[in-house]
């Protein structure tokens, strides 16, 4: 299965591209820059190269959502690092994104909230932080709205910690992460909710815990 990654550049994008083959999952990153094309595939991600300036968004979407099984919302919405930077049309690249989806009639789609931004991103967002905060929670919303079989994971506060294997799911109306969680763990909670034969929907927190991941999120689908 493709699976198509808005944030394949970020931290957490690399972790995710390194884990998807193990599922059996081929890593397409979209990108806006030729530089980074060459490293990416040097570690086994396919890249679309996409035109920010204009209508060719919209064109570079459409070529690498086709064909496509799943796709991963792991950036900014717009501002923060690793997106499609300040808005490339009128709609916010989340919401280019999630259109691009239910016209392609990909329906899994899983987007990277951000309620706990780690030391990293809020200092290089600075003064920015509060639009990053509210466009992720907006990309949130407008979710609800879609065709597509979404949903939002927040995390607690990203580190660098070595895997533990096991994480705690919060579930509910609003739920909200509490402490933090390693890159290596989230990337594998997201490809356990990309590859199950059920889908899993709506808006979770996801912390480090006690239960295995693949357990976790088992227990969030029904039957």
């Amino acid at each position: 299965m493709r699976v198509v990654v808005l944030g394949i550049t970020t931290a957490l994008g690399a972790r995710l591209a390194q884990a998807l083959p193990a599922y059996g999952c081929t890593p397409v990153g979209l990108i806006r820059k030729a530089a980074q094309r060459e490293p990416l595939r040097a570690a086994g991600v396919e890249t679309v190269l996409l035109d920010t300036d204009g209508d060719g968004v919209r064109d570079g979407l459409s070529q690498a959502l086709a064909g496509a099984g799943a796709v991963v919302l792991a950036a900014g919405t717009g501002t923060g690092p690793g997106s499609l930077g300040a808005a490339t049309t009128a709609a916010s690249p989340a919401e280019l994104l999630s259109r691009a989806a239910e016209r392609a009639g990909v329906r899994r789609y899983v987007m990277v909230s951000a309620l706990l931004p780690d030391e990293t991103v809020r200092a290089e967002l600075g003064d920015r932080l509060p639009a990053y905060l509210r466009e992720k929670q907006q990309a949130e919303h407008a979710l609800h709205a879609r065709d597509l079989d979404w949903c939002v994971l927040r995390p607690g506060t990203l580190d660098d910690a070595p895997a533990t294997g096991r994480i705690r799911m919060g579930t509910g109306a609003d739920p909200r992460p509490d402490g933090r969680i390693a890159r290596t763990d989230l990337a594998a909670t997201l490809c356990e909710i990309l590859t199950g034969p059920v889908p899993v929907c709506g808006t979770l927190a996801v912390s480090t815990g006690d239960v295995p991941v693949r357990d976790a999120v088992a227990a969030l689908r029904p039957g």
